[in-house]
């Protein structure tokens, strides 16, 4: 036990050193970012699916979403035929605008 202090000294700059990201950036989160929809949007008040799907399906609606994204490059979501029709008349409506990025 002659190594004691050596250990414990070893120890203290271990801690120090894998918890410096932590106590370095404490309180310098960045703000969230404001969400904005397009007027059209809006105006439209509908959302993606209906709150019921949405409270029991919006992970795999996630899911599914980002697949056809990266996998097919359909950036937008269309749930049905009739959607279909509305996004190909008007897409810009579908869109949300995220500000400050």
């Amino acid at each position: 036990m002659k190594d004691k202090y050596l250990i414990y000294t070893g120890l203290i700059i271990f801690i120090a050193t894998v918890t410096f990201p932590f106590w370095y950036n404490l309180g310098k989160a960045a703000p969230a970012p404001v969400i904005t929809l397009s007027e059209k949007a809006l105006a439209a008040k509908t959302c993606v699916r209906s709150a019921e799907y949405m409270k029991t399906q919006h992970m795999q609606l996630l899911d599914d979403w980002r697949d056809s994204v990266v996998r097919e490059g359909k950036r937008i979501y269309v749930c049905c035929k009739k959607c279909v029709k509305r996004v190909a008349e008007d897409p810009a409506a579908w869109y949300a605008k995220i500000s400050g990025d």
